[in-house]
């Protein structure tokens, strides 16, 4: 629906003026939908309307005074209507000022107003322009045409007219006072603007502090907490190393108490064997002399060789001897091993060859894996290395054990060793176990953490472990899945800095 509906009341008689009038009203008609409906799409549509009535103007009030002076209308009359037109630009542009500026220009107030000057404007001045210029182009003088303007109208027109031109008036005047007003709270807006932006600015300026002195707090208990626990890592580090050195000096007089009986019977074992070999010698001659013996004689010798298995003797003594020997070696080897492992004089830097040193370590923790699980090595031949051996003994000590404790029944512990080409070597050390989460690969070089049983272990192997390959500027990773097994692997310099 239509809010201006053209009628025959709007004619001038005029009708390029006719034209321009039914494409204003029809432009006010397109926009009054929207521009009735509030809220954001009236705002919208307020500042293109405003732009298309100022171009229209231009357009319209231009054509209108270009042709009042072609016809030379009465000067007094042509200056009160270019004087109408002034007021309606002046208008408009003030309403589009105040829409610039984030006033409260609603779209039915601006419909209000053009309706109102609109009915004002086509019905009383434009009519009265159109009468003078008909006139005036039928051989009027202006001063008679204009003139004839006052001659009486009928009583509903004059009537009509006097309250269009009242309500104009009247919307008019009530535009200025809204404009006025609606300045006003702009002012009082960004004057409430500007108090707030200081406040705002206030309580982000305390905000800021209060943030830097609970930063500053949490920084002070962070570095408390920090040193807390480098106090309780060192604690725990000298239990374990006086434990270790307990452990050396008790494993170094073992040795030596040891090594003695070890010595003696190792020298008894040869030569026991070589008696043992005088005796079958003596007994293979007395068998070569047999045939000439009576057969009483020889019947007997052979009963009582019967009797002793001199047969099986001769083969199984030689065996048993040789087993002795070796197991006798393995005592010794391991004995050495643990004197060397946990000697409290080795704490020195000194080139040392890894791989003896994971197999005196493999030795060391042979009675933890031998029930437990098959050891598979894959060594490859490393250069020497600037280390404190003992240290890595006891590194390699724990993972050996770890991976030991780590399978439930019966698995596989896999060595290997190998060399980087930045001049490093590595140590790896994969185990078929249980393996480990996510969450306790995180913490498990942490002190004291332990996924043992309590009384089980001390938390303190792997901190220690990852301590030690740190004093050798080398590094310690894990690798692990839930349930396939875990891999650790040492990465070590070959030369260490002074």
């Amino acid at each position: 629906m239509n809010l201006m509906t053209w009628s025959d009341h709007f004619v001038s008689g005029i009708d390029p003026v006719d034209a321009q009038h039914r494409a204003l009203i029809d432009m006010i008609n397109t926009a009054a939908p929207h521009l009735a409906s509030g809220g954001d799409d009236a705002r919208q549509q307020v500042g293109p309307l405003l732009d298309k009535l100022i171009n229209y103007a231009a357009t319209h009030f231009k054509f209108e005074e270009s042709l009042m002076q072609q016809v030379h209308v009465a000067p007094d009359y042509f200056a009160q209507h270019c004087r109408t037109h002034e007021i309606f630009v002046e208008e408009v542009l003030q309403m589009r000022q105040q829409y610039e500026s984030g006033g409260n220009l609603s779209g039915n107030e601006l419909l209000h107003f053009l309706t109102s000057w609109l009915t004002f404007h086509i019905l009383s001045e434009d009519k009265r322009m159109a009468r003078q210029v008909l006139a005036i182009q039928t051989g009027s003088t202006p001063d008679l045409a204009y003139a004839e303007l006052d001659a009486p109208e009928g009583a509903p027109q004059a009537v009509y007219t006097a309250a269009l031109v009242d309500l104009f008036s009247l919307l008019t005047e009530r535009n200025r006072t809204l404009t006025l007003a609606n300045e006003q709270v702009r002012h009082a807006k960004q004057a409430l603007e500007a108090v707030n932006s200081l406040l705002e600015a206030r309580v982000e300026e305390r905000t800021h502090a209060l943030a830097a002195a609970n930063a500053e707090l949490q920084g002070e208990r962070q570095t408390l907490v920090e040193t807390i626990g480098r106090l309780e890592q060192t604690q725990g580090q000298l239990l374990q190393s006086e434990k270790m050195a307990a452990v050396g000096q008790l494993a170094a007089g073992v040795a030596h108490e040891i090594n003695n009986p070890i010595g003696f019977v190792s020298s008894n074992l040869g030569s026991l064997s070589t008696y043992v070999s005088h005796m079958f010698e003596l007994i293979s001659a007395y068998e070569q002399s047999s045939p000439g013996l009576p057969p009483a004689q020889r019947t007997a010798i052979e009963e009582v060789r019967k009797r002793l298995e001199i047969d099986y003797l001769r083969e199984d003594v030689p065996a048993l001897l040789t087993e002795s020997k070796e197991g006798l070696a393995r005592v010794k080897r391991i004995v050495n091993d643990l004197r060397d492992f946990s000697h409290v004089d080795a704490d020195h830097w000194a080139p040392a060859d890894i791989n003896q040193a994971l197999e005196s370590s493999l030795n060391v923790a042979s009675n933890e894996l031998k029930y437990k699980a098959e050891v598979v090595k894959q060594l490859a031949p490393l250069p020497p290395i600037a280390c404190i051996v003992s240290q890595l003994s006891q590194v390699f000590l724990n993972l050996l054990v770890n991976a030991a404790h780590a399978i439930q029944t019966q698995g596989k512990i896999t060595l290997r060793t190998g060399t980087g080409a930045d001049k490093t070597v590595w140590i790896e050390v994969s185990d078929t176990g249980c393996g480990m989460s996510e969450d306790i690969q995180k913490r498990i070089f942490e002190p004291f953490y332990t996924t043992k049983p309590v009384g089980k272990g001390t938390g303190l192997g792997l901190s220690i472990s990852w301590e030690i390959v740190k004093r050798h500027h080398g590094t310690i990773e894990v690798q692990s899945t839930p349930g396939q097994g875990s891999t650790f692997r040492i990465t070590l310099p070959q030369e260490q800095s002074e």
